[in-house]
């Protein structure tokens, strides 16, 4: 008798599951400031930086040096993971050829996971890390700059009585610098409304913005969460130090929770669409699409 195969693992549950522990330990993943002195996590022997959710995930972890390897890859260095290490899954999509009902080929996209170590986690191996990288402006300067060279832009009003995009008239409104107590909250502000900007239909087309969607519902959501991952994107490119933001509300948190235990896939596909809007403000071309992490799995 054949033995029965093991259920195949549900990648979306995984990664949700990591998300969601994190929110109810009061840890917000997208508010976690990324290694400022070394950049944004990344594979150590491709260099290949991590994108959409894998930033957060990986982004999240308390190590000093942000280099990533899977197991196998420590071991073709001559490193070995140290026993007992727990590693962070990481996600990629697989993809594949099938004939649909009408025998014509299409390409099938299955998320997969591999995990992957931090360099501290690893032995073996004389890390040959390379030399820090300088900044020749502040966060402040380089916040400005990230806005301002967003080419094709909405018009920005600084002066408005509240924060919002309005897609009709392709226009972000943001109270004034002063009326915010961090420099970190103004900018979060400003990037979390040009992030909306981005899916206008001139530019991404993003469907959870040009669609009509009432406030709360599942398309509002998704679209709030994409401009505040967005948000991190920016602001870890620019060098803010998110933790000196206002910190994250029970209620923020819980609404969160609510999302994400509702929806499996809604972290995932955010964060992919994030990563999208991230890239258009920063005039960014990938040499891959942003959501398929091919390399995730050891390129």
């Amino acid at each position: 008798m054949k033995a029965a195969s093991a259920p195949r693992a549900d990648v979306y549950e995984i990664i949700t599951n990591r998300i969601i522990l994190a929110l109810e330990n009061g840890v917000t993943p997208w508010k976690q400031l990324w290694s400022a002195a070394h950049g944004a996590p990344r594979n150590y022997r491709s260099q290949h930086v991590y994108q959409g959710i894998n930033a957060f995930l990986l982004g999240m972890l308390a190590h000093e040096q942000p280099y990533y390897l899977t197991f196998n890859q420590a071991r073709e260095l001559g490193g070995c993971v140290r026993k007992g290490e727990k590693g962070m899954p990481v996600v990629f999509y697989k993809v594949s050829k099938k004939e649909d009902a009408q025998g014509k080929e299409k390409k099938v996209a299955i998320l997969q996971y591999s995990t992957v170590f931090n360099i501290a986690q690893i032995d073996g191996v004389d890390w040959q890390l390379p030399e820090l990288p300088t900044r020749e402006h502040t966060a402040q300067e380089a916040a400005e700059q990230i806005v301002a060279g967003y080419a094709g832009g909405p018009r920005i009003r600084y002066n408005g009585p509240d924060a919002h995009y309005r897609t009709s008239t392709d226009t972000v409104s943001v109270p004034a610098a002063s009326r915010f107590h961090t420099v970190e909250d103004y900018y979060s502000t400003l990037f979390h409304e040009l992030t909306h900007s981005t899916g206008h239909a001139k530019r991404l087309d993003r469907a959870t913005l040009s669609e009509k969607a009432s406030f709360g519902s599942e398309t509002y959501v998704k679209e709030e969460l994409v401009a505040e991952l967005g948000t991190a994107f920016l602001s870890n490119a620019a060098g803010l130090d998110l933790t000196r933001s206002e910190p994250s509300t029970a209620s923020y948190l819980a609404n969160w929770l609510q999302a994400l235990r509702g929806d499996k896939r809604l972290i995932i596909s955010a964060a992919s669409q994030a990563q999208k809007a991230a890239n258009h403000i920063l005039g960014v071309v990938p040499s891959y699409p942003a959501e398929e992490e091919a390399s995730a799995a050891g390129e």
